[in-house]
């Protein structure tokens, strides 16, 4: 049995006495639970023939709250996904994925306080998947078109010295310093890559206040530049807010409650 199907359970046991030490009385994982119980099943769809609960929710705590349930987080969130996973098959709900439950940092909660947001995601309708196949053909169709436009007949140039790079492509990387994925670290390439909060993204950021498209950072004659893509809280660069920066090695980039710190090799 899981942590909240058996309270005799020696996990429920241990996280508890956990958050007694920890949070003097605060937020119990109980609590969150049921905060997620209640979020499945005020977000649930109904069809013809079934009833389908999202896949997908965001907890947020006190960054106090979060940062002390951090050494038990991944412990926490299997037994939570187990949880929803019996809930719903007691309710004869369908969820749509494996369900996914991650932290954040909720400013404007005081201590002691949850907020849980559930969303469908990851899954595409048929509609949608027909929708962007034709959109990839038309695409390829229009490429293969505008190559033949523009195929000429060129004759080889002999004793032609190749250009120099005089700019070698740099090694940066940015590190996360905050969340429940503290130190992860995204490797930076040459091309323009995005930081944002929405799955397409090549930096994805899983706060709220993060904008779906935050910033993009590209590499330009041997340095990186951060270009924020008007997002509604602002890019900062070592407390400063930007619109265009070069970085340099050492700084910190502050998007919603996130910091990414910039190191270059």
């Amino acid at each position: 049995m899981g942590l909240f199907l058996s309270i005799e359970g020696s996990l429920e046991k241990y996280i508890e006495k956990f958050f007694h030490d920890k949070y003097k009385g605060r937020v119990h994982p109980l609590e969150i639970a049921k905060k997620l119980a209640r979020e499945m099943r005020n977000r649930k769809r109904v069809s013809i023939n079934h009833i389908y609960v999202p896949n997908k929710y965001l907890v947020y705590l006190h960054p106090e709250d979060l940062q002390a349930v951090a050494p038990i987080a991944p412990l926490l969130i299997k037994e939570l996904k187990d949880y929803l996973e019996k809930k719903a098959a007691e309710k004869k709900h369908i969820l749509i994925a494996s369900p996914e439950i991650l932290f954040q940092a909720g400013e404007n909660l005081e201590i002691g306080q949850l907020h849980v947001e559930g969303s469908f995601e990851g899954v595409k309708t048929n509609r949608e998947i027909r929708v962007e196949d034709e959109q990839s053909l038309a695409k390829k169709e229009e490429e293969v078109k505008e190559d033949e436009k523009n195929t000429l007949c060129y004759k080889p140039v002999k004793n032609v010295i190749p250009a120099q790079n005089n700019f070698p492509e740099p090694k940066g990387q940015l590190r996360l310093n905050t969340g429940t994925v503290v130190g992860k670290t995204f490797y930076l390439k040459a091309s323009p890559m995005i930081i944002g909060r929405h799955e397409s993204c090549d930096i994805i950021l899983n706060d709220h206040s993060v904008s779906r498209h935050q910033a993009k950072i590209e590499c330009r004659q041997g340095e990186y530049i951060l270009t924020d893509l008007a997002s509604t809280n602002g890019t900062f660069v070592n407390g400063k807010r930007v619109t265009t920066h070069p970085l340099k090695d050492g700084d910190t980039i502050k998007a919603g409650t996130s910091l990414l710190f910039f190191k270059l090799e």
